[in-house]
């Protein structure tokens, strides 16, 4: 069978750059099928809560929200965050892994742990079979943090405990210029959630063209209820 010649006007489209996040549930696709189906329908009703802290109505129109796309991918699913909200990522990541740990006490234990990573690159849309995907650099990273010498370096940072959030660099330097750090009001935010964070550190990639990736872990209480101080952004709305 001979492939379609590629049409002229198949370029791909300029790339955008935001916040991805990738969630890993530990040993997922070893849950029976009934379990399966619990863990995304609970993660779906937790992502609706987490989202609702982030006050964004000033940036985002009416019909938009923080996260634009969800991808399943084996284990887990990438998250996708609306350009306007680029830099949220880190806390998001940290919101997302607390209320599934918080929640797994009422589901039996249903989560065996949560690893998340989350980035800031590079993505480009693709319609695929008529539903909105994306490819590139910001989803491949994000997985290429994920890897099993983390998973060891994290148990020191977080005393023993598996359940940890890898920023990288780029998602680490999007969140501070979203959130200044001299912000008196960023400062008193992050002293509430009790925000901490490792030095940073080399992730080696598991491919020869490309040596290492800068990141960091961060952590804060495991529980928030309220949302974060006005972005940069709206300052002088």
């Amino acid at each position: 069978m001979k492939l379609p010649t590629p049409h002229p006007d198949s370029t791909p489209p300029q790339p955008l750059h935001t916040d991805v996040i990738l969630l890993d549930i530990i040993k997922y696709t070893l849950l029976p099928n009934q379990k399966q189906y619990q863990a995304l329908f609970y993660l779906n009703r937790i992502i609706g809560t987490i989202t609702s802290l982030l006050d964004m109505g000033e940036v985002l129109h009416k019909k938009e929200s923080v996260i634009r796309r969800a991808i399943p991918n084996g284990d887990g699913c990438y998250f996708v965050l609306n350009p306007r909200v680029a830099g949220y990522g880190p806390l998001l990541a940290l919101f997302l892994r607390n209320f599934l740990l918080f929640n797994n006490r009422f589901l039996d234990h249903l989560f065996n742990g949560v690893r998340v990573s989350v980035h800031h690159g590079p993505i480009i849309p693709v319609e695929f079979l008529g539903v909105e995907n994306f490819v590139g650099d910001g989803l491949n990273v994000c997985a290429r943090l994920l890897v099993p010498g983390v998973q060891t370096r994290a148990k020191h940072f977080y005393a023993g405990e598996g359940n940890y959030v890898i920023a990288s660099a780029q998602a680490w330097e999007a969140f501070h210029e979203l959130f200044p750090p001299e912000r008196e009001d960023v400062q008193a935010y992050l002293r509430k959630i009790q925000f901490t964070h490792s030095r940073e550190f080399a992730v080696k990639d598991k491919h020869k063209q490309v040596l290492e990736h800068r990141a960091r872990f961060i952590d804060c209480a495991k529980l928030i209820g309220s949302a974060p101080p006005r972005p940069k952004a709206l300052l002088a709305s």
